[in-house]
């Protein structure tokens, strides 16, 4: 069977195997990924459109949705014209989804963190988790430094790793672009950021809806490796049931550590509840962490190749 006779189903789950083999030892350097120059993009499009703080409530949401329908359909339009012309479709699709991927950074920052803690550099620790979090890290405790870390890896793994191929599979690389754009105005657009309160909920209820099958398919992996009971028995005692908490309840409870907690933001409190095991996070737990999403990581893998296999066998 040569390449033209395979299935468009098979080739997106070949693409998928090898953009994550790629992943785990190269990266596109900021200076040349295209996703660099689109934060900046978004970021500067906020300083432009972003009301004032005066405004109705109604001009805010309107700004953000405008901003997010300015800045993204006419490039999602416009590329999916120009693969649409291509030759080498397959490449194309490739590259776009290694791109939006881009996980090797974020564990490059993670190991980071680690590596700062262990050799006991707090103020060197707090500056690396400063470019995983939205939170404030000026005042973080060496405990604060390690659920920071965790808590962003761990979603980040969720939203940008997981969520991203799931899109990629279910609608094509367009939509897979589609969502990590988005995700960009989520996380530039920061809802606890001053002025973004109002600005920022088109954007994060957007995405909110959007992150579900990536947090769903990429807790059930996390589960399978770890402990699946104790997840479930941190979630239903958990006090809050919103997705973010959900997630960190399982992960935390299967891992036996407490995670969520206050976190401030420009010199402001956010309280949310406490949830997942009983002990508090210890420097181990980066490392134990890292290889529960790592095992996780190949545990997906695995089941890809499964199905890749058994769709080649039977489409034979």
């Amino acid at each position: 069977m040569t390449s033209s006779e395979l299935s468009p189903w098979l080739i997106a789950l070949m693409t998928v195997l090898l953009v994550i083999l790629v992943d785990r030892v190269w990266h596109i350097p900021d200076r040349f990924n295209p996703v660099t120059l689109y934060r900046l993009m978004v970021l500067n499009l906020a300083t432009r459109v972003l009301p004032d703080q005066t405004a109705p409530t109604s001009q805010h949401y309107i700004s953000g949705t405008l901003g997010i329908i300015v800045l993204l359909v006419p490039m999602l339009v416009v590329i999916a014209i120009i693969i649409s012309a291509m030759e080498f479709k397959q490449v194309v699709d490739g590259l776009i989804l290694f791109g939006c991927v881009g996980f090797y950074n974020v564990r490059k920052q993670y190991k980071a963190v680690v590596y700062c803690l262990s050799k006991q550099k707090k103020l060197l620790a707090r500056e690396r988790v400063s470019h995983l979090v939205a939170r404030q890290t000026d005042r973080l405790s060496d405990i604060g430094i390690a659920k920071a870390a965790i808590e962003s890896y761990l979603l980040r793994f969720l939203q940008q790793f997981i969520g991203v191929l799931f899109w990629f599979l279910l609608a094509g690389p367009i939509a897979a672009l589609g969502y990590r754009l988005l995700l960009e105005f989520r996380w530039q657009w920061h809802r606890q950021r001053p002025g973004f309160e109002r600005f920022s909920i088109p954007a994060y209820y957007l995405t909110q809806v959007l992150i579900w099958p990536g947090y769903v398919i990429g807790t059930m992996l996390l589960m399978l490796v770890t402990s699946p009971m104790k997840g479930v028995v941190a979630w239903r005692s958990a006090r809050q049931k919103d997705l973010t908490s959900t997630v960190l309840a399982m992960f935390g409870g299967s891992m036996n550590i407490i995670l969520g907690g206050p976190n401030i933001y420009n010199d402001r409190t956010v309280r949310h509840q406490r949830v997942g095991g009983a002990n508090q996070v210890r420097f181990s737990d980066l490392t134990y962490v890292l290889r529960a999403i790592n095992r996780a990581t190949w545990l997906g893998m695995i089941l890809l190749t499964l199905v890749m296999i058994t769709s080649w066998q039977i489409t034979k």
